[in-house]
């Protein structure tokens, strides 16, 4: 019994020794390692779309009865602008005192005569004379010019209206005379004066946004291509063009006056500084007094 007791001691005492040093103690526990594995990315396998083709259709053949039958022909008929009517401007008035008749005023006046001078001098003539002899004798600056000069009314006899007419104008120099524009009531007139002391009347066709302004023409430097209604009989008239030459500045306008007689008209033009008395002919002729 006591052996037993010995033998109980002495495997307590050795199990305490062995507890004390951590040799008794519970084995770890075991760890399962965990093996982390990369899952594999999808393949993308591209549709590709394909395109079913559709049935051709196919046209039917048309029986040509069925098809429009083709009409006549149309022709478009133009009809041209009725005819622009001149109305006669400055109508004569007449007077107690029989006089000759003269030509016709204000009919375009053409011709253009040989060489001559700047001007052609009035000289004495047939005719009235200094307003003796005439119904009435016109007033203001023509006026005074009219009776300080006999050989006027000579040239061109007695007025035909006992007041000038003021009429807007444009006056234009070139290299062998002058051109200058009137407004006169009904139709407007353009006087070309040539360096030779001839000159034309003419009647002003030029309507604005239908004749072109301008030819084209390149003048030489330093001077110019009249433009519109100057323009336009300057080109339409190779005896005046050639004749004027080319446009040493451009117009001027103002206020002009303008008086009918027997046998021509005088025209004041204040631009110019001029009165220029016309003489109606085969050429006409011109002069100009200054005023």
């Amino acid at each position: 019994m006591n052996r037993r007791r010995a033998v109980g001691a002495v495997i307590g005492l050795v199990a305490g020794l062995l507890s004390g040093c951590g040799l008794l103690q519970d084995a770890p526990p075991t760890v399962t390692p965990i093996y982390i594995t990369a899952t594999p990315e999808p393949v993308i396998v591209p549709i590709v779309a394909t395109e079913t083709p559709a049935a051709t259709p196919v046209l039917a053949e048309t029986s040509a009865a069925l098809l429009p039958t083709r009409g006549p022909e149309r022709t478009a008929t133009f009809t041209p602008p009725p005819p622009i009517t001149q109305t006669p401007t400055f109508t004569p008035t007449a007077t107690d005192t029989p006089v000759t008749p003269g030509p016709v005023v204000y009919a375009p006046v053409g011709g253009v005569a040989g060489a001559g001078g700047a001007g052609i001098a009035i000289g004495s003539g047939s005719g009235s004379s200094g307003g003796t002899g005439c119904a009435s004798v016109p007033g203001g600056a023509l006026g005074a010019l009219y009776q300080s000069d006999p050989s006027i009314a000579v040239a061109i006899g007695c007025p035909l209206a006992g007041a000038p007419n003021a009429v807007d104008s444009a006056y234009q120099p070139f290299q062998n005379g002058l051109m200058v524009w009137v407004a006169a009531p009904g139709q407007s007139l353009i006087y070309a004066l040539y360096g030779n002391g001839t000159y034309q009347r003419f009647n002003d066709t030029f309507l604005e946004g239908v004749d072109p302004s301008s030819g084209g023409a390149v003048p030489p430097p330093g001077l110019l291509e009249p433009v519109r209604g100057f323009g336009k009989v300057w080109r339409e008239n190779p005896s005046a063009r050639d004749t004027l030459g080319w446009a040493l500045t451009g117009e001027s306008g103002g206020t002009a006056e303008i008086l009918l007689f027997e046998r021509g008209e005088m025209l004041r033009v204040p631009q110019s500084g001029q009165t220029y008395i016309l003489i109606t002919g085969a050429p006409g002729t011109w002069s100009a007094r200054a005023g």
